[in-house]
């Protein structure tokens, strides 16, 4: 015990000395305080670092650099020195301008005679601060440089995966975002590259150069489409010299590969076209001399390429007496036109060529370096003009004048007119009948055979001095001249339509042509060959329309078509303004007279003509397709008023509305869809709306309107035949359609010839709508035996004028109120 504390006695002057020596001569500044802020002592490196006097016995607040703003919070501690710190970064303020940055550590201690003291250790690290900043710093350039760079940039692994890559190289491949197209491209040879190989040659040329240079392929996008890029990458090596990854650059040179390939097509065009050119081109320098001529040039003139290089073009085919055309045309060409001439050329047995000549300047980046001539052989030109001329104005197929040369011909007929009080003459167009059917059920072929045989029969038709052509399609014209009556020219039609009539037998089969003919005759009227065709086109759609073979032209038939589209036209704008109205027709049940509902019609009131037929313009809307319009107005006015009768009248709750419906409705109109919108509008029962087709509604599109009728029937809307017995009576479409009542025709009812043969009629139509668990309604009744009869077949319901003639919608009210509160009634007409 003794001889330890002798050894420890003695080593004591020995390490105050030793650590004496380490405070001094530490480069890190260290000193020692008090916790009240006395410094005790602190040592060189300290005066150094902060630039201080000595501080002994002071404050070490008062003389110690203070921290600088930013690091004040996290100094505090330091500065009362009343807690234990490891390696705290302080930046302080050394001096007026000088900053030091350091790491601080701290540690109170106790000695033995129980006084605390606390040592602060501070190591300078502004070298290190300062490198750590520009390390930084060059990442964040660095960094920058790879974000924005144009170019994109990649560090892919060997095996195919993408390590990093650059906004850029993302928006080349088309991904919205680097991280995306990471995320999608797993494997850069099968899902990048259009030809997977050339990701093996990536990888061997890395193998060997340990780089890539302009390394071009074509690549994916991600949306599918391609493009071309051009890599430029080194290879990246481990500490065991192993290929890390790659790292390079990709650009898109999709433009500059297609102006390369096009430059090489245009090229190679060149080449083709100098060397394949069915036309002869011979380049000459600007001294005439040939620098080169193609094969064309030798089959032409019959010299060689390689005899006549180097010479001058002149000495070899120019004949002597157009040396000074032929320079004329040259200087122009230099002059920076180009030039082209018919002229002749001398062929190298002498004879001489007509050729057809083009000059041009040949330039060379942008400076004239030459000429180069183009010549081609017109020689079957000149010998085929005929022949193209008569192409140009006959009809290919049967070879009849075709349009053109029919209204040359017309013009020039109208002209002589005009010239001789005495010419007559006359226009007759043909029109083919259902020529569309043969096409559609024999073929093409038969349908070319028939319009050539159509041309032969009506050219066997005319005399010498007239002109048959084909205008077009199955249209022919003919124009008769020279003619001495009108009795001339219908002779001449009458014998074309009893040539037409004549069967033909083709490999497809037996045809049996019909035609519509449209005449006009020659007038002073006429002023140009447009009227006449346009007067010749009426009369022939006349003669379509009335089945009649053939029609001579009237004036009347022009008013009648301007009155039609007139009247077209105020139709039009009579349906878009909502200018017609519907008015409605009562049906009674025939025995007991109840009013069971009403059939709604619709009315125009021409505000010039009064009361238009409907016959008039119904057929006209369905012609031009207003019927659509019309049709939905008259089903949502009729229904508007059928809703508010049946709420507004006591007896009105069971009355229902008839509708007629056109064929054009059920085939072009989303005719349930509408009808399904309005009952639902107007909160109407679909049983209360019956609507009326014809028997050949039925027949135009048969599977189509069978799909509708039963949607309706599903809908609930009740359907009637309209007019039956006048159509294509069928008992099966009766019996497979969802059908609820039969109108018997006005005809059988109000006709007064063989009124037994209808009586006949109508009974078996009664009994056959019995036998299908339909009901009948008899339309056209006006006398009271007429309903007797009804009544003593057994039908049901019955509509005419005996009980009324179609009203307004006020005039119905007022009808629904008598016959609903005071009872129904057979009496007389109203």
């Amino acid at each position: 015990m003794n001889s330890t504390k002798q050894r420890l006695d003695a080593s004591a002057p020995l390490a105050d000395e030793a650590f004496m020596q380490l405070f001094a001569g530490s480069p890190n500044a260290v000193v020692l305080r008090e916790p009240e802020g006395r410094v005790v002592i602190r040592n060189a490196a300290f005066t150094r670092m902060f630039a201080t006097g000595d501080s002994a016995g002071q404050q070490f607040s008062e003389d110690m650099p203070r921290p600088c703003p930013e690091y004040r919070e996290c100094a505090k501690d330091i500065i009362r020195g009343d807690a234990t710190i490891h390696s705290l970064e302080v930046c302080w303020q050394a001096g007026a301008e000088r900053t030091v940055e350091t790491s601080v550590s701290q540690f109170p201690f106790t000695l033995a005679d129980g006084r605390d003291l606390v040592w602060c250790i501070f190591v300078d690290i502004s070298d290190r601060k300062q490198a750590e900043r520009m390390l930084r710093d060059a990442e964040n350039k660095y960094r920058t440089i790879f974000l924005h760079a144009v170019e994109g940039i990649f560090q892919t692994t060997p095996d195919g995966r993408y390590l990093d890559v650059n906004p850029a190289l993302a928006r080349i491949y088309g991904y919205e975002s680097a991280e995306a197209m990471i995320q999608a491209l797993r494997d850069i040879k099968t899902q990048l590259y259009v030809d997977s190989a050339r990701r093996d040659e990536f990888i061997r040329i890395m193998d060997q150069e340990h780089a890539v240079w302009d390394f071009v392929s074509e690549v994916y996008k991600k949306d599918g489409s391609r493009i071309w890029i051009s890599e430029n990458a080194r290879a990246v090596y481990d500490d065991q010299h192993r290929i890390a990854y790659f790292e390079g650059t990709v650009v898109d040179i999709t433009r500059r590969k297609l102006a390369e390939e096009a430059l090489e097509t245009q090229r190679e065009l060149f080449t083709q076209l100098f060397a394949n050119s069915p036309q002869a081109i011979v380049l000459t320098d600007m001294e005439r001399n040939v620098i080169d001529a193609n094969m064309a040039f030798e089959r032409l003139f019959g010299h060689r390429a390689m005899d006549i290089r180097g010479f001058s073009i002149r000495g070899f085919i120019v004949p002597e007496e157009l040396m000074a055309d032929t320079e004329t045309f040259r200087a122009a060409v230099l002059s920076g036109n180009a030039m082209q001439a018919e002229t002749q050329r001398r062929h190298k047995d002498g004879r001489l060529i007509p050729v057809s000549m083009i000059g041009f300047p040949l330039k060379v980046r942008g400076a004239t370096q030459g000429v180069v001539f183009i010549y081609q052989d017109i020689s079957e030109r000149k010998a085929f003009e005929e022949q193209i001329t008569h192409q140009a104005f006959h009809d290919g197929l049967t070879g009849l004048p075709n349009r053109s040369l029919f209204a040359e011909r017309l013009a020039r007929a109208v002209e002589r007119g005009k010239r001789r009080p005495g010419y007559r003459y006359a226009v007759v167009m043909v029109d083919l009948d259902k020529f569309k059917s043969v096409n559609d059920t024999l073929g093409h072929q038969a349908g070319d055979d028939l319009l050539v045989e159509i041309g032969r029969r009506l050219t066997d038709c005319i005399r010498s001095m007239d002109t048959v052509a084909r205008l077009g399609g199955d249209e022919f014209a003919l124009i008769l001249e020279e003619l001495t009556s009108e009795e001339e020219a219908l002779a001449i039609v009458g014998r074309i339509e009893e040539t037409l009539r004549g069967s033909l037998t083709f490999p497809a089969g037996e045809i049996r042509p019909a035609a519509s003919i449209g005449v006009v005759m020659h007038s002073e009227e006429y002023a140009s060959a447009e009227d006449l065709l346009r007067d010749a086109d009426i009369a022939m759609y006349r003669a379509k329309e009335l089945r009649c073979g053939n029609l001579l032209f009237d004036r009347s038939m022009r008013l009648e078509l301007q009155e039609s589209m007139n009247l077209e036209n105020e139709l039009r704008i009579a349906v878009a303004d909502n200018a017609l109205n519907v008015h409605y027709q009562p049906i009674i049940r025939v025995n007991g007279g109840k009013l069971e509902g009403f059939e709604a019609l619709v009315r125009w009131n021409h505000p010039g003509m009064g009361q238009v037929p409907p016959s008039r313009f119904i057929p006209l809307a369905e012609e031009t397709g207003l019927i659509l319009p019309l049709g939905r107005f008259v089903i949502r006015e009729a229904c508007t008023h059928l809703a508010a009768w049946r709420t507004r009248f006591s007896g009105g709750a069971d009355l229902f509305v008839s509708v007629n419906v056109s064929c054009l409705q059920f085939l072009r109109d989303d005719l349930v869809g509408y009808v399904a919108g309005v009952l639902h509008d107007l909160g109407l029962q679909p049983g209360s709306l019956k609507l009326e087709i014809t028997e050949t509604v039925l027949m135009h599109d048969p599977v189509h309107t069978a799909r509708e009728l039963q949607r309706l029937k599903e809908l609930g809307v009740r359907i009637a035949i309209d007019d039956f017995g006048t159509g294509y009576s069928s008992l099966s479409y009766l019996q497979r359609l969802p059908i609820d009542h039969l109108k018997i025709d006005r005809s059988f009812i109000s006709g007064n010839e063989q009124a037994e043969g209808n009586l006949h009629i109508v009974n078996s139509i009664i009994s056959m709508a019995r036998a299908l668990g339909l009901s009948v309604i008899a339309e056209g009744v006006e006398r009271e035996e007429q309903l007797a009869c009804l009544r003593e077949l057994d039908c049901d319901n019955a509509q005419g004028f005996m009980f009324s003639r179609p009203m307004d919608a006020q005039e119905t009210e007022a009808y629904i109120l008598r016959h609903t509160q005071a009872g129904p009634t057979t009496g007389p007409p109203l």
